[in-house]
């Protein structure tokens, strides 16, 4: 009676897995044909974020959809390793939870990081832009910093977001904080003065 139990937890266990796997496959699909269809794709080749998944021969359906299709892939096997935990082996319990925690973290991280990057990405095509038309390099340079010392507020604020220690991170935007004003304030005396 045991063994036909095992059995049982077993094709339950291989279920769950196979039909994450299977969910995976056609979220990824319909996100991929979704963003293809809405012109995103298009879109997300003009920045960096863009360019650089182009190099890694995605565009932004495959990238995203990949994304979200491997966190689906660990829920299914986080979630079928939960089951077995309840059902036959009560010490694999924690190991569950605390990859589920760790999972729930891992996604919370990389969507604030891929969220806020995007957002930096589109804030710099904005503002290269208006560089260009305006014809100041030292404003491309003060671009560049402003972009670097927004890179590390994002990552400091996903840090923040999963309970990790930013104190390292928060050492280092300071001075690049204060550096940025003072390249800023150097930058309009400069203009001021070859104006007057």
């Amino acid at each position: 009676m045991q063994i036909i139990n095992y059995i049982i937890y077993a094709t339950i266990f291989l279920v769950i897995i196979v039909g994450f796997y299977l969910l995976g496959k056609i979220v990824k699909f319909l996100i991929k044909r979704s963003l293809e269809i809405t012109g995103f794709n298009d879109w997300f080749k003009h920045i960096s974020m863009g360019r650089l998944t182009l190099r890694a021969g995605m565009t932004g359906g495959d990238f995203f959809g990949n994304i979200i299709a491997y966190f689906l892939y660990a829920t299914g096997v986080i979630l079928a390793i939960d089951f077995i935990s309840n059902e036959v082996l009560k010490e694999l319990k924690l190991a569950s939870t605390l990859l589920t925690i760790g999972l729930g973290y891992t996604a919370l991280f990389v969507f604030t990081i891929i969220i806020g990057f995007i957002l930096i990405d589109v804030f710099d095509s904005y503002i290269t832009s208006e560089a260009k038309l305006r014809g100041g390099q030292e404003l491309e340079i003060l671009i560049v910093y402003i972009k670097i010392v927004l890179y590390i507020t994002v990552i400091t604020l996903a840090m923040r977001e999963v309970k990790l220690d930013v104190t390292p991170l928060m050492i280092l935007l300071q001075p690049l904080a204060w550096g940025l004003a003072i390249a800023f304030v150097a930058l309009i005396l400069s203009r001021y003065l070859r104006r007057a």
